[in-house]
């Protein structure tokens, strides 16, 4: 069988064979050859690039990549992520964010996309604001308060009738594998519009309540999907969520929420922590190692307005944001 290699690719290719061609290396080594045919009688020692910036990492020969987080901007100031503003993502699970804030966090958004399910539940949002579906004989109502949906995608499964009858005039994309779920799915589809505008963060209305698969599915694709120029927050009705990648985190904190000491945590995701350390935490780690298994950090607090987080591995941070639970707590004790 015949290999076809396009042109583009073949010029790479003779680069890349011109370029060993001509290296020069010290001494007299030679690349090593993988067949075990090289002409150097010394066995050849070398360690990865992976390995080399792993402990270079931990030994601070190279400084620690840093990240500087404000959730204060989703969820009291701004309701406004990044300078070119943010993506809106609803998932298909009733919406209990604080409605003031969903409004104004869709507001602020440049991209608006609701995940299959998701629109039956923007929809009954929508409704519950008060905002009816005109009649054909009715001028558009305006929605002033509440921008249209851009996009609805997702393998169509869960969307009702009356869904793609209420949002007909919205675009919708067809994403049929099943290899993926229907939310990193929608993010592969936004991230090239996404690059265009220069937008680097996407806002997820969803609930931790449940569906415990639906939770880890979520997390999952956090850990897949979130990379330098995105990043993802989980937001639900009373915590924000997102992934610290290895580095060094800086993380400002709602005064509200220290003098409060609402609750905070980190978990290790996609494997073992081998070093982390914090400051500003009320139980602080100190090169601590995390997995599952072993140590993880839950029900946490503050010390300060600034938390750090320094890591070599992934890690989950998720915090109170809502007095959502205080709210309903009187009522339950009153029975």
């Amino acid at each position: 069988m015949a290999t076809v290699v396009n042109k583009k690719s073949y010029d790479v290719f003779k680069w890349l064979r011109s370029a060993r061609r001509n290296m020069a290396l010290p001494d007299g080594q030679k690349f090593f050859n993988p067949s075990g045919n090289s002409s150097n009688n010394h066995p050849r020692k070398f360690c990865t690039k992976t390995t080399i910036g792993f402990r270079q990492q931990m030994d601070h020969t190279i400084p620690p990549k840093e990240f500087k987080w404000t959730p204060g901007n989703l969820i009291n100031e701004n309701f406004r992520v990044g300078k070119n503003g943010h993506v809106c993502i609803v998932l298909n699970r009733k919406i209990q964010v604080p409605s003031h804030v969903v409004k104004l966090l869709w507001k602020n958004a440049t991209l608006r996309c609701a995940v299959d399910g998701g629109s039956n539940h923007w929809r009954n949002f929508v409704l519950a604001q008060g905002i009816q579906k005109p009649s054909k004989s009715e001028k558009i109502i305006d929605m002033v308060h509440l921008e249209p949906l851009d996009l609805i995608t997702g393998d169509f499964d869960s969307i009702t009738e009356e869904t793609v009858d209420f949002f007909k005039t919205t675009p919708k994309i067809h994403t049929p594998d099943q290899d993926a779920t229907d939310f990193t799915k929608a993010i592969t589809v936004l991230q090239p519009v996404m690059t265009q505008r220069k937008v680097h963060d996407i806002v997820v209305f969803h609930d931790c309540s449940g569906r415990l698969d639906q939770v880890m599915a979520n997390l999952n694709t956090l850990y897949k999907m979130q990379k330098d120029n995105c990043n993802v927050y989980l937001v639900s009705g009373n915590s924000v969520t997102w992934l610290l990648r290895p580095g060094k985190h800086t993380i400002q904190i709602p005064l509200d929420l220290v003098t409060s000491q609402r609750w905070c945590s980190l978990m290790p995701l996609g494997g073992t922590a081998h070093n982390v350390t914090t400051t500003g935490l009320k139980w602080n780690l100190y090169h601590a190692q995390m997995e599952f298994g072993g140590m993880v950090s839950t029900s946490n607090t503050y010390s300060t307005e600034f938390v750090q987080v320094e890591t070599d591995s992934s890690l989950i941070w998720s915090m109170g944001a809502y007095d959502f639970e205080e709210k309903m707590r009187p009522s339950v004790n009153k029975h």
